[in-house]
């Protein structure tokens, strides 16, 4: 079974089976709700006693467009433009082994004791839950608790130390204050609006306990190196696509200044320039997630370029962009960013 196919298993084999692994087990919750509004009321969360979610929700006609095959999301308070489908939950999971792969760990901040003792873990926007899950079962001391806007993540099927909510991270947080020892967000920039992102991190630090980390990995659409045609294109595209959504185009270098003014300290960027089709297996990997990502904005690109709607077109753009990328060295300045709440509430 390929990995892609051992995680749609997980998302999708029916609940109460007696084979199940015994690797992957409910529990309680061990945590309650705050009572707030979550996805402008078009669904309804709660934790069972088996310890998964009871999720009811309006139609998915209602709750979901489709444009080129692809289903989107169809929620104005939602800013996420890329697809909610199979197809990109495949990429993300790609994504996760190439992050871990050129950033050489899960994460870098300081808490590697604290998780092998046990500490309450937030993965904010998990999508499929690939770090959540893996993460889970390296460290199964600690509780991991994933939150998305898509039920994407398994809710049968998973390890015993794993909970997961479907919330809009803008929203305000379903969590007590101070519960959380660490929170992991990342790739979230074709999520959040840039007007509000103070909020997120305001409400993200509410959360966190005193002396607990934070840890967040974006990138910017400005900072590409050694562009060509095909490149300056997309980037063209892509840059007006971002702009008139509102999203942050430059967040990757802005992450270390949002965090100061959301009032974290020890803020620590580590940048890396990621190859994109050239220099071995990372950039193999990189240039399949891009690809697949571009594919993903497929209809968006064809109504700012119409002549993408010819399938051949939009094929000879696709392949002649990753030549280039090639023939370019191109690289992709990645930022990953620790912080820490203080110690005292003054500060």
């Amino acid at each position: 079974m390929s990995i892609f196919g051992f995680f749609r298993f997980l998302n999708k084999r029916p609940r109460n089976n007696k084979n199940d692994s015994e690797h992957f087990t409910t529990k309680t919750s061990r945590f309650t709700l705050k009572k707030v509004s979550t996805m402008s009321d078009t669904a309804v969360v709660s934790f069972s006693g088996a310890g998964h979610s009871n999720i009811s929700s309006s139609s998915s006609t209602a709750q979901h467009r489709y444009d080129g095959g692809r289903r989107y999301h169809n929620d104005e308070n939602i800013a996420y433009i890329l697809p909610n489908d199979e197809e990109e939950d495949d990429r993300i999971h790609l994504q996760h082994w190439a992050i871990k792969l050129v950033f050489g760990s899960n994460f870098d901040a300081p808490i590697q004791k604290a998780l092998e003792e046990g500490i309450n873990v937030l993965d904010s926007g998990c999508g499929p839950a690939t770090w959540t899950l893996e993460m889970a079962n390296v460290f199964p001391c600690s509780t991991f608790y994933g939150i998305d806007i898509s039920s994407r993540f398994p809710n049968q099927i998973k390890p015993g130390n794993c909970e997961f909510l479907l919330h809009n991270i803008v929203d305000d947080f379903p969590f007590e204050e101070n519960y959380f020892g660490f929170i992991h967000q990342r790739l979230v920039t074709l999520g959040i609006k840039q007007v509000d992102w103070p909020k997120v991190l305001r409400n993200l630090k509410l959360i966190l306990k005193p002396g607990g980390w934070i840890e967040l990995t974006e990138f910017s659409y400005l900072k590409m190196e050694n562009p060509g045609p095909c490149h300056q294109l997309a980037s063209d595209l892509s840059l007006k696509m971002l702009t008139s959504a509102g999203l942050d185009i430059d967040l990757g270098t802005n992450l270390p200044r949002l965090l100061s003014d959301a009032g974290f300290i020890n803020i620590q960027p580590r940048v890396v320039d990621v190859p994109v089709n050239h220099g071995g297996k990372v950039g193999d990997l990189f240039w399949d997630d891009l690809k697949e990502g571009i594919q993903s904005l497929k209809p968006m690109f064809i109504k700012m370029h119409p002549k993408f709607e010819d399938p051949a077109v939009f094929e000879k753009f696709s392949f002649d962009l990753g030549e280039e990328k090639k023939i370019h060295k191109w690289t992709m300045p990645w930022t990953r960013v620790i912080a820490q709440k203080p110690l005292s509430s003054d500060i």
